[in-house]
């Protein structure tokens, strides 16, 4: 299944909790959602609400379970799921801001390697 994103998504490793009650971890975030790694597994559709935790402050989020892939607990893998915001948190404007006026990084293949070493 591939989506089209409307919004640009930057790989952001941000603590939250889901209901208060689920601590998990972000994979990537944007203004208009976020992906996260946790123990357990949502339903697609289903209505979730949280906060983020940036620094000593709590942002708090609401929105839709958008996609969901199961982990396997034997195999220590965690479940992913994709979260869509009913709203961007306002919480969340100067992180977007800061992220969205970075150049995204590149990967530096071994060939381009080599050649910035022969320069």
């Amino acid at each position: 299944m591939t989506t089209e994103r409307s919004t640009l998504r930057r790989t952001v490793r941000l603590p939250l909790s889901l209901g208060r009650r689920l601590p998990a971890i972000t994979a990537d975030v944007s203004r208009g959602g976020f992906s996260a790694e946790l123990p357990q597994v949502f339903l697609p559709g289903s209505r979730v609400d949280g906060y983020f935790l940036m620094g000593d402050t709590e942002v708090a989020f609401k929105g839709t379970v958008a996609w969901a892939v199961a982990g396997n607990p034997q195999a220590s893998l965690y479940s992913r799921l994709g979260v869509q915001f009913d709203q961007t948190p306002a919480g969340l404007t100067k992180l977007f801001t800061t992220l969205e006026t970075k150049a995204p990084k590149r990967k530096v293949t071994k060939r381009k390697a080599k050649a910035r070493r022969a320069r």
